[in-house]
């Protein structure tokens, strides 16, 4: 596949805020530092981008998956979320979870790839529910139900 999913670099933190407007430049650069964002780049051009934090210190927390809107319904998101998965399997961690708001279609996706619903809650200042998922990884590296 001519995607490629990577460690984003501090020198692309422009190119990535066009993508990931939900946190300051500040805080998504302590991210990228953490290593906890990843660049997903087609032809070497960033199209989109992956970050994630940790649910209780403990778990996995995909806080954001987003792809360029000319370059969705490819697939690039199903690669980006698998490799996601795999580097998280290697870490030693046997789940992982994420959330999406109970009015937009990326629900659909998770459950696609396997993730299950895992309760919901009403955020302050949100008008939709916020729907979390979780999903367990296999022994193999690989997933349980998707991906």
């Amino acid at each position: 596949m001519e995607i490629q999913i990577r460690q984003a670099e501090e020198k692309e933190i422009a190119k990535l805020l066009q993508y990931d407007g939900h946190i300051a430049a500040k805080t998504l650069t302590d991210c990228i530092r953490q290593g906890h964002v990843y660049a997903i780049c087609l032809k070497n051009e960033i199209i989109g981008v992956l970050r994630y934090s940790f649910f209780w210190q403990s778990i996995p927390f995909l806080e954001l998956l987003f792809i360029a809107p000319d370059c969705q319904r490819k697939g690039y998101g199903r690669h980006a979320m698998a490799c996601w998965q795999q580097q998280m399997k290697q870490l030693g961690y046997r789940d992982v979870m994420t959330s999406t708001q109970a009015d937009e279609t990326a629900q659909f996706f998770y459950e696609k790839l396997g993730y299950i619903r895992a309760g919901a809650f009403f955020p302050p200042g949100q008008e939709a529910e916020e729907i979390m998922f979780k999903k367990t990884l296999d022994e193999n590296g690989g997933t349980f139900g998707g991906a």
